[in-house]
């Protein structure tokens, strides 16, 4: 049996909770400061820089596919619910929104991440990908 990792889900977990502590102590000090919403370019930058992350703490590290929604959901649904950012039913409809967002994020960032990873481009396969599906979600994001 292999042994799967979840460092993916926990540096996703971690940084969710970074940064909504840092959107607390903004929202303390600084009321009048308008802070970023939980919109799908902005999960998917999270998504991003947990997966760079995690291509870069632990290479190889095998993937529980059927874990990666479940957790993704809850960590984005019950910690800007617990942090205040959302009601109980937009804190369900973010976890719902998280858990698809960071999946398929996941699926296109691997698998693009895999193919561009040989050869001397190896080292900056990674940041590329992860530049790229940023991108194709911003143009993405203005269509709709």
């Amino acid at each position: 049996m292999d042994k799967k990792t979840y460092v993916l889900n926990s540096i996703h977990a971690a940084l969710v909770g970074v940064i909504l502590l840092v959107m607390v102590i903004v929202r303390a000090f600084a009321p009048a400061v308008i802070l970023p919403d939980f919109g799908v370019t902005n999960l998917v930058l999270v998504s991003l820089i947990a997966l760079v992350l995690d291509h870069y703490l632990a290479p190889g590290a095998k993937r529980c596919y059927i874990c990666i929604p479940v957790f993704s959901a809850i960590a984005t649904g019950l910690l800007p619910w617990c942090a205040g950012f959302a009601a109980p039913v937009e804190a369900l409809k973010l976890a719902v929104l998280g858990g698809v967002v960071f999946t398929a994020t996941t699926w296109v960032y691997t698998s693009m991440a895999d193919r561009l990873s040989s050869g001397p481009a190896a080292k900056a396969a990674p940041v590329v990908s992860a530049f790229g599906v940023y991108l194709a979600v911003q143009c993405l994001m203005c269509m709709f």
